[in-house]
């Protein structure tokens, strides 16, 4: 299975991105062959809008069946799950603490109705709005 994490950095000692379409990039790792790649979003970055459906389709073209990260917009999250990719909710700590998280099933799945709210313990607005609470914010502690 492929998991594709926001990051901050190109390896898995690298800080999750709470943020997703406007994340510099993704830390992608196969847990059948332990391969890690990163992904690079600087060309999403200055985009004026779309900046999270763009990346949702980078996303999904690299065949990552799990998404971990922070405030997702409606529209990448739509498309997202019509490509069958899961999402998970995490704004904090290591893309390896990440990833164990979701492997010990401690992370919030994002659903439709939480992403489209932007309620609950999520908070997200899309953009980059927002304040949600993730693994260390009063959500499912790590």
């Amino acid at each position: 299975m492929k998991i594709a994490v926001s990051a901050n950095g190109k390896d898995m000692d690298s800080q999750v991105n709470p943020r997703f379409g406007r994340s510099s990039g993704f830390v992608v790792y196969d847990t059948e062959s332990g391969k890690v790649v990163y992904l690079d979003n600087s060309k999403n970055l200055a985009l004026p809008q779309g900046a999270g459906i763009q990346t949702a389709s980078m996303i999904a073209d690299t065949g990552a069946e799990v998404l971990i990260s922070g405030q997702i917009g409606p529209k990448a999250a739509q498309a997202l799950s019509r490509s069958n990719v899961r999402l998970y909710f995490c704004s904090g700590g290591t893309i390896k603490e990440a990833i164990e998280a979701f492997q010990q099933n401690r992370l919030e799945p994002l659903t439709e109705d939480k992403v489209q709210a932007g309620s609950g313990k999520r908070g997200g607005r899309g953009m980059g709005g927002g304040g949600g609470q993730g693994m260390r914010g009063g959500g499912r502690q790590m």
